[in-house]
């Protein structure tokens, strides 16, 4: 490899068995349900829903016939009230996750960088680098590499 003239690409494939490659998935947001769930698994959450379903429970049991009709009620609130609260953060959560994945995205469709290669000045995506590109480094760039600076 000729630092003026840089990799001449016939052997990628070798590069990329022996070293690997630069290759980074894109982030993939989280699943409402997934955040659902999440925010179910919070203690005072749990507290709340084994609370509603003792409140059930227990009025429907110990209540007189003539108030079962609406016994349940106070502890269909509380399980309806940790649907609510489960349901909006979680809702809250995955809007903020989708924003953060279109802005990663958008940020990493910037992460270009000028590479010699053959001789030639090319504009490749980080994902493309390969172990012994000339990378022209300028000012404010970003590149997730390991290298040399002459």
């Amino acid at each position: 490899m000729d630092p003026k003239v840089g990799l001449t690409g016939h052997d990628f494939e070798e590069r990329t068995e022996k070293f690997g490659n630069n290759f980074r998935e894109e982030p993939i947001a989280k699943s409402w349900l997934s955040l659902f769930w999440g925010a179910l698994d919070d203690d005072m959450l749990k507290l709340l829903i084994v609370c509603a379903i003792m409140s059930i429970t227990f009025d429907m049991i110990l209540s007189e016939p003539h108030e079962r009709s609406h016994a349940w009620i106070e502890g269909t609130a509380i399980a309806l009230a940790v649907f609510i609260v489960a349901s909006v953060g979680s809702f809250v959560d995955w809007r903020k996750e989708i924003q953060f994945i279109k802005s990663r995205k958008e940020t990493n469709m910037k992460n270009v960088c000028r590479v010699l290669r053959n001789g030639v000045l090319e504009v490749l995506h980080h994902n493309d680098l390969h172990v012994g590109d000339v990378i022209m480094v300028e000012y404010g760039m970003n590149i997730p590499v390991d290298g040399l600076c002459f």
